[in-house]
C-alpha cells in the first residue's frame, strides 16, 4: 500500500517540477563543492601566512604551542645528505605586499610585525632537511672558532678591535665565507676587510633587499651582506629543520617583541659560536627551546 502511494505522489508531480527539484538539488552539490574547495584554500594561504611570519618575526605571543607548515610537520629521523642549499628558494614572496591598516584594532602587533618583515623577507619553503657543504660553510665555521680562540686566548675581542657584538660578528663571517665561495679562500686574517664596504650594498639595485638579507644567486659569486642588527637577520636566509642544522647555518633565538635577540653561527649539528655579555665570544649548544629559528644564507656545494 505504501509502494501504491509513493508511486501515485510520483507520477502527480508534473514532470517540469521535477526538473525544478533535480536542478536545485544540483546546484546546491555544486555550491557544497566551491564552499568547500574555497574554503580548503583560504585555509591553505591563511596556514602558508603564519608560517611565513613565525619565520620572519618568530613564534605568535598570543599561541602557546606554534603551529608548523603543513609541508613541514614531518621531521626525518636520520641525517639527510647535503644537497642543494638557499639557491632554490623562490625569488619573490607573494605575501610581500601585504598592508594592515593603522585602524583595524583586529590586528595583532606581531601581525604588523610581520607585515613589515616580509616586504623585504624571502619567501620560506618547506625547513631544509639536509646539512650544508662546501667551502662557504667550511669557512664560515673556521672563522667562527678562529674568533672564539682569540677571543681566549689573546683578550681580542673581534677582528676590528671593538667590543664583541653578535650582530657584527655574523655579519663579517658570513660575508667572508660567501666571498670564499667565489674566490675558493677562506681569509682568517681578514683585518679590515672582515665587514662588508659600503660599496657592497650601494650596488645592490632597487628591489634586492632578498640579497642583501643574505640570498646569494644563483652561480654563488655574490657576497651575502646580511642587515646590522639582530632582528633584521632574523628575518634572512631559508629555515632550517632543528634536525639539519649544519656549520655555517644562523641560529636565533631569545625573541623579543616580534624579533630575536640573539644569533650564533653553527660550528656543528649542536654548537654555536656568539658573542657573550663580557665583551667576547663564547661557543654554546644550539638551545631547544620553541623560540628558536634556524636560517641558512650560505649556498652549499660551492
Amino acid at each position: 500500500m505504501i509502494d501504491l502511494i509513493r508511486r501515485l505522489l510520483i507520477f502527480a508531480i508534473p514532470f517540469r517540477l521535477w526538473v525544478v527539484v533535480w536542478c536545485t538539488m544540483g546546484l546546491f552539490g555544486v555550491v557544497v563543492v566551491l564552499v568547500l574547495v574555497v574554503g580548503g584554500a583560504t585555509s591553505a594561504i591563511a596556514s602558508d601566512l603564519h608560517y611565513q611570519c613565525d619565520s620572519a618575526v618568530g613564534p605568535d605571543p598570543s599561541q602557546t604551542v606554534t603551529p608548523s607548515r603543513a609541508s613541514a610537520t614531518s621531521r626525518p629521523t636520520t641525517r639527510s645528505t647535503p644537497s642543494a642549499g638557499v639557491s632554490t628558494a623562490p625569488t619573490t614572496n607573494p605575501f610581500a605586499e601585504l598592508t594592515i591598516a593603522p585602524d583595524d584594532t583586529s590586528a595583532s602587533d606581531w601581525q604588523r610585525a610581520c607585515a613589515t618583515a616580509l616586504k623585504d623577507a624571502p619567501y620560506q619553503s618547506a625547513p631544509l632537511l639536509t646539512g650544508n657543504s662546501g667551502i662557504g660553510a667550511a669557512c664560515a665555521r673556521e672563522l667562527a672558532l678562529a674568533q672564539l680562540a682569540a677571543s681566549s686566548s689573546s683578550g681580542v675581542q673581534n677582528d676590528t678591535g671593538g667590543r664583541a657584538d653578535a650582530a657584527e660578528f655574523t655579519r663579517s663571517v658570513i660575508y667572508r665565507a660567501s666571498a670564499a665561495q667565489s674566490t675558493g679562500r677562506c681569509e682568517r686574517n681578514a683585518g679590515a676587510a672582515a665587514q662588508p664596504p659600503a660599496a657592497d650594498i650601494a650596488r645592490q639595485p632597487n628591489g634586492s633587499a632578498r640579497r642583501a638579507c643574505g640570498q646569494p644567486d644563483g652561480s654563488g659569486a655574490a657576497v651575502v651582506v646580511l642587515p646590522n642588527t639582530v632582528a633584521a637577520q632574523g628575518a634572512c636566509g631559508q629555515r632550517v629543520d632543528p634536525s639539519a642544522v649544519s656549520a655555517g647555518d644562523l641560529v636565533f633565538w631569545n625573541y623579543r617583541k616580534n624579533g630575536p635577540t640573539q644569533v650564533g653561527i653553527a660550528v656543528s649539528a649542536g654548537q654555536l659560536v656568539t658573542a657573550d655579555t663580557a665583551g667576547g665570544f663564547v661557543e654554546l649548544a644550539i638551545p631547544s627551546t620553541n623560540d628558536v629559528r634556524v636560517k641558512r644564507v650560505l649556498g652549499s656545494g660551492m
